[in-house]
């Protein structure tokens, strides 16, 4: 009967601290709403953040189109993409299929020779470069993925050769193989370069490039549509045909074009609003993401505005170029106005008040002044939200760039005790926010 008793009484006194347990739970949750109101706050971190611009590009260079009379078979000499000198050879003529691929054969084999002669040499000729080896094996590693991600599969050919001697080299320093093995094969390679160069037709001609510049083994039929004298005079209606150009009249003897100067034009289409972004700007920097991992800085050199149509026609020119760039035409272009640096914060954040303050007058007299619409946000500090008042130079992506140091008339207009600090607290949600608020 006891033992009832203690029992029930057991599970009364459990019931009863389940429910205080509860009870406390949900007050408690109750005064963390009412001090804190749910509170969103992020940390002010210092950044960059970047003013740009998506849009359309068409790339304007002195190009020249090889359109060599010949017949017979093609055999390229150097790459797509390459560098080439004034009169240097680009291609030979061959009478069949089999002699054009005999002399491909015959020129791999005479790189890798050309490759492994450095490896049959004694290791003390290169054991003093041993220290970059691993860095030279990396970049050469990345330089082949970067082609494969690119889509460039004629630049593999030559960056995986540079992979595959580096490779080896940490071969013969690491001792897996000697000098000798190379000088072995180098022979090998000599006798199988011989007997397949003696067997086959040599070619019946050569073409030779007419300028210095990139090589590209293919033309859009787009290289003089327009003239580089004309490029700064490009009318909106103009380069709003040349965007929706797809491809021009090729000849069928083309082999390619000869990207002639460094120096080369991409003209954007913009509206008026965008154009704002422009105002005091000549210097900005281009990102082609489908065509080339590079940024690019250019000048804008010209701005022709259609009245009618409220569009203007902004040509950048740029003096940076490499294979990649020499292939563009029609792409996607993300021009980069400007970067701004600062205490970032997000735009929620931001809030306008009527702060009242103090100063003193010319007979040293303390006043009372109201200023409105003062930009600034709330932080925690101290348990408590404290209103500071910020100076944004620019508001990017749903970022505000606010200022750490302030020039001498915003210290004179600053209303606040301080303004942001780096890491500050900042109020970002909330409901019932003002000055002074204490919060957990």
């Amino acid at each position: 009967m006891n033992n009832r008793k203690l029992y029930a009484a057991a599970m009364i006194i459990m019931s009863l601290l389940v429910i205080v347990s509860v009870a406390f739970s949900a007050v408690n949750r109750r005064a963390d709403s009412f001090t804190n109101n749910n509170l969103i706050t992020e940390e002010a971190l210092y950044g960059e953040v970047v003013d740009s611009i998506q849009t359309q590009g068409f790339a304007i260079r002195m190009e020249s189109v090889i359109n060599p009379n010949y017949t017979g078979v093609l055999n390229y000499r150097v790459a797509n993409g390459s560098r080439v000198s004034s009169g240097g050879v680009i291609a030979d003529i061959f009478m069949s299929e089999s002699d054009a691929a005999a002399q491909n054969m015959a020129d791999r084999m005479e790189r890798e020779i050309q490759s492994l002669s450095a490896l049959s040499r004694p290791m003390d000729a290169y054991v003093s470069a041993s220290t970059a080896l691993g860095e030279q094996i990396y970049d050469d590693l990345s330089d082949v993925m970067l082609d494969i991600q690119q889509g460039d599969f004629s630049g593999v050919t030559q960056t995986k050769e540079a992979l595959l001697l580096s490779l080896s080299r940490k071969q013969v320093l690491s001792g897996q193989e000697s000098a000798e093995d190379y000088a072995q094969r180098v022979s090998e390679l000599k006798r199988e370069k011989d007997s397949i160069t003696n067997g086959t037709g040599q070619s019946m001609n050569s073409i030779k490039a007419p300028k210095a510049g990139y090589f590209i083994t293919y033309a859009d039929g787009l290289e003089r549509a327009v003239s580089i004298d004309e490029v700064e005079n490009l009318t909106p209606k103009k380069l709003e045909q040349l965007l929706a150009e797809e491809k021009g009249t090729v000849s069928q003897q083309c082999i390619g074009k000869i990207c002639e100067d460094f120096k080369w034009y991409m003209a954007c289409l913009f509206d008026d609003d965008a154009m704002i972004k422009f105002e005091g700007v000549e210097e900005v920097t281009l990102d082609i993401p489908f065509a080339s991992t590079a940024t690019i800085p250019a000048k804008v050199v010209a701005r022709n505005r259609d009245a009618d149509s409220g569009k203007t026609a902004v040509v950048f020119e740029c003096t940076y170029m490499d294979a990649d760039l020499a292939t563009v035409r029609n792409e996607n272009v993300q021009v980069n106005v400007k970067t701004y640096s600062g205490v970032l914060v997000n735009e929620k954040a931001l809030r306008f008040l009527d702060i009242e303050y103090q100063e003193t007058d010319e007979k040293d007299n303390t006043v009372t002044k109201i200023k409105e619409n003062v930009k600034g946000v709330y932080v925690v500090y101290g348990g408590q939200l404290e209103f500071v008042q910020v100076f944004t130079e620019k508001d990017v992506n749903g970022y505000a760039v606010c200022k750490l140091e302030l020039s001498e008339d915003e210290q004179k207009n600053l209303v606040t005790d301080h303004t942001i600090r780096l890491y500050d607290k900042v109020v970002v949600g909330g409901v019932d926010l003002y000055d002074g608020k204490v919060v957990r």
